[in-house]
């Protein structure tokens, strides 16, 4: 690959004038080796500072000190690099002297990697072109990544020639795959960006498992899971080896893929049993359901307590068409002190009505857990009385209270307007607070506005943003269509809210909320 006689013109006309502009470049000064070193790697350092630091670097630098930028460009995740691109042709504007000497250097000389990784990455294309030609005979990472980077560059002609290069690596060499496979997934949203990927996905489909084991082990989720996914579709993988992923990557799609592609190559349901145990729901489902397959009910009555309402439904299907009741199990395991939350989910979910008394029980359940799936038990089967759910509206569980919110505000009629403004007083938790906040808003319009007026100004960020909130919301949305006005008592102390809120808020908003009330206009003293 070859400059031609055009772009090699324009390059020398260029520098023509380096000599002579009065323009000089405005760079940071030097960094210490061991900064060079950390690059993309050290996350307090931003890429607009890299990039600015790289540019002097590889201007100035020392040969220690380029190759330590070049290796640390070389070594860092895609997305760092995909953001040094950027940054760095934001930074070439206050180079445009080292521009034109560059210029000339990529039309007569050998060029270094450094300075043509940032060359690669420069604003103006002929110069991103000249570079990808030269970056083609190197074989250093930070090559690659420019060249890959190039792939879905916005000028044609750049863009033309980084995928010839990149191309040909791919058809040639296995040992950049990884790199390139993490860069193009890192690309694939950007205008230009899918081509790099749809070829590496292409060229992952064809290869051997040898060539795919650094793909299986690579730092990137994005990588490991194409290259699971080619492994998985060529059935390359041992079942031993798919229970493996399953039960231990850290990603949770590669853990549900390799689930699905064991219980396909699983010739004895009996190898999935491991599966059963996993901590992600959509693995112990796939297992669970490739084991009821051949009827081992034992397996069903064992997932019935589960903690996942996914792997609870499998379970709870697969002993129903064997002609077992789940509902019968549950009411089993729920006479035991005390229950797995999950069993109390399931009695909610399978029993009846007559279920309330033994779920009814588990409000008091030690774990939180117990006590949130206890009134959601509740709450399915119909059965909920607001004297026994109001305690609860002070547990010490913010999962608890918000369960009892829900369950209460539908019987807003019954409960004590004195009792809830108690929940708000800020010596209270703050979950409890909110608990108070939310059944009380939830009333009426004019008890809403009182409740979120007297919040205003509440040293709580969360309820004071939600009044401030609440309180726009009801001026831009209900208030129109509230008919009905406040009541004598309420209206006289909408009156004073409103004004105490008068520093707060702002004219418009009072005169509005004066407006919808009833009140008479008051100016601002």
């Amino acid at each position: 690959m070859s400059l031609g006689k055009a772009l090699r013109r324009w390059l020398r006309a260029m520098s023509a004038s380096s000599s002579e502009s009065p323009e000089r470049d405005y760079l940071p000064e030097l960094p210490a080796i061991e900064w060079a070193r950390a690059g993309g790697a050290d996350r307090s350092v931003s890429p607009a500072e890299f990039s600015a630091v790289l540019l002097t670097v590889a201007r100035d630098g020392e040969p220690g000190l380029r190759a330590a930028a070049v290796d640390a460009f070389g070594s860092a995740e895609a997305r760092w690099c995909l953001a040094v691109d950027e940054a760095l042709r934001e930074r070439w504007w206050s180079a445009t002297r080292w521009s034109r000497s560059l210029a000339a250097e990529l039309a007569d000389g050998e060029v270094e990697v450094l300075r043509l990784v940032v060359a690669g990455c420069h604003r103006d294309g002929r110069i991103r072109e000249a570079a990808v030609v030269h970056l083609t005979k190197h074989a250093h990472p930070a090559a690659l990544s420019v060249l890959a980077l190039r792939t879905a560059d916005w000028v044609a002609e750049v863009r033309q020639r980084a995928r010839a290069a990149v191309d040909g690596r791919l058809s040639s060499s296995r040992g950049s795959l990884t790199q390139l496979t993490e860069m193009a997934f890192a690309l694939r949203g950007r205008g230009q960006g899918a081509w790099l990927a749809e070829r590496v996905e292409g060229v992952l489909r064809d290869l051997p498992l040898d060539d795919l084991e650094p793909l299986l082990a690579a730092r990137d989720r994005r990588t490991r899971r194409a290259a699971y996914r080619a492994a998985t579709a060529g059935g390359l993988l041992s079942v031993s080896r798919l229970i493996t992923a399953a039960m231990k990557d850290d990603d949770l799609p590669i853990r549900s893929l390799c689930a699905r592609g064991a219980v396909q190559a699983a010739t004895d349901p009996a190898q999935l049993r491991g599966l059963l145990v996993s901590r992600t729901a959509l693995v112990r489902a796939e297992a669970l359901q490739a084991v009821l397959a051949v009827g081992d009910l034992g397996a069903a009555e064992a997932a019935l307590p589960d903690r996942h309402p996914l792997v609870r439904a499998i379970a709870q299907a697969g002993l129903r068409r064997s002609g077992a009741d789940p509902a019968e199990f549950y009411r089993l395991l729920a006479g035991r002190e005390p229950p797995a939350p999950g069993v109390i989910a399931g009695l909610g979910e399978t029993g009846g009505v007559e279920d309330a008394g033994l779920v009814r029980r588990w409000l008091a359940h030690p774990r939180s857990r117990g006590r949130v799936e206890a009134v959601r038990a509740l709450r399915r089967v119909g059965v909920t009385r607001p004297a026994e759910l109001v305690p609860l509206l002070r547990d010490e569980s913010g999962a608890v209270t918000r369960q009892i919110v829900a369950a209460l505000r539908h019987d807003l009629g019954v409960l004590d307007p004195e009792m809830l403004e108690a929940l708000l007083r800020p010596g209270n938790a703050p979950h409890v607070r909110f608990a108070g906040y939310r059944l009380l808003t939830l009333a009426n319009a004019w008890q809403r506005l009182a409740t979120n007026l007297r919040l205003i100004d509440d040293p709580d960020d969360r309820l004071r943003a939600g009044a401030r909130a609440d309180i726009s919301a009801w001026l831009n949305r209900q208030a129109a269509t509230t008919y009905h006005g406040p009541s004598g008592d309420r209206a006289a102390e909408l009156d004073k809210l409103i004004e105490r809120a008068r520093p707060i808020l702002d004219e418009d908003k009072v005169r509005l909320l004066r407006f919808h009330a009833g009140l008479p206009h008051q100016a601002a003293l």
